[in-house]
């Protein structure tokens, strides 16, 4: 009976937290927006397949990611944001990290219930996002959009068109699009007249491993800036994690190590002090380099600019850093 008594608290305890959940009264949680008003005007096809209708000008948005935030940065004033991941705030993190410090709300997790009683006209989310929580938020009447994470350069510029566009900032995308092209284009002019037998191999690590391996985002940026990615170019699969024997065989020019406010210390105390990596020409040509890590997550507006400056620390000989484009 005691058994019975317990087992029955539980399932009615988990009734209670779905319905919750889904939005039923006397939880907290109440319809938070209504759609039905003259100002969602707009529909749009969220990536998911759901047509969702939007307002034309929405003026408190949230997105569920970071990456978004530094996206969404860029593309309009802050009095438009209903709150903001607490990363985007780091200077290591994100290049739109001064603008962040005007959102006053700050978020360091999702969960569904905060992210309603902020009341958002708009809600951007990553394909990754579980069904279940954009199910709910769509339930509760806010328009949710997901929209596709970028997984390559031309993805992210196309990335930013779709957000701009939903933001009601469609010249703002145009923009950007024009930016990184431009930039894309003095990159290649600059990295076309290495030879070679002068180009020269990267091995990006992460505290993510296998995020910058054969296929990944990294891999993608190192066709435009004309170097070799270490792990596709000795021919290791996707996602294949980088031992010691990995990364010796390896072997690369370079080897770049994400800073946030100073070196990532895992990451640094590996590759400094681990004996058998010290013959690595990366090791002996005092080639570890820290680079912020807004340079190396930066599938966003600043992807351009985040090439260029990796490109200059792999090859400073063969850049003209004075002749960076700055109009657009």
């Amino acid at each position: 009976m005691d058994y019975w008594k317990i087992n029955r608290r539980i399932i009615i305890a988990g009734l209670l937290s779905i319905l919750c959940l889904i939005g039923l009264s006397g939880c907290g949680v109440h319809p938070a927006i209504d759609t039905t008003s003259d100002n969602y005007t707009k529909t749009v096809k969220s990536a998911d397949g759901v047509t969702v209708k939007i307002p034309d000008y929405p003026q408190r948005i949230v997105t569920l990611t970071s990456a978004y935030d530094t996206v969404l940065l860029g593309l309009i004033d802050t009095s438009r944001i209903a709150a903001i991941s607490s990363l985007v705030k780091y200077e290591g993190y994100s290049m739109e990290w001064q603008k962040a410090k005007q959102v006053k709300t700050q978020l360091y997790s999702y969960p569904f219930e905060k992210i309603v009683k902020l009341k958002p006209d708009l809600v951007l989310a990553p394909e990754y996002t579980s069904k279940d929580v954009i199910d709910a938020l769509r339930g509760m009447g806010i328009p949710t959009v997901v929209v596709n994470s970028g997984k390559t350069v031309e993805s992210t510029i196309k990335n930013i068109e779709t957000m701009a566009y939903l933001v009601g900032e469609p010249e703002k995308g145009d923009y950007y699009s024009r930016k990184i092209r431009a930039e894309i284009d003095w990159l290649q002019n600059q990295v076309n007249n290495i030879p070679d037998d002068k180009r020269r191999s990267v091995l990006f690590v992460s505290s993510m491993d296998g995020y910058t391996g054969t296929g990944s985002f990294f891999d993608d940026m190192s066709h435009y800036m004309g170097i070799r990615n270490a792990p596709s170019y000795r021919g290791y699969p996707p996602r294949i994690s980088f031992t010691d024997e990995r990364v010796i065989d390896m072997n690369p020019d370079y080897l770049l190590i994400p800073a946030y406010q100073t070196m990532d210390k895992g990451l640094e105390e590996r590759f400094l002090h681990t004996p058998a990596f010290q013959s690595m020409k990366a090791m002996r040509n005092n080639h570890v380099m820290p680079v912020r890590a807004a340079y190396l997550y930066t599938s966003n507006q600043h992807i351009g600019e985040a090439m260029i400056e990796i490109v200059k620390i792999v090859y400073p000989e063969y850049i003209q850093a004075d002749s960076i484009p700055k109009k657009f």
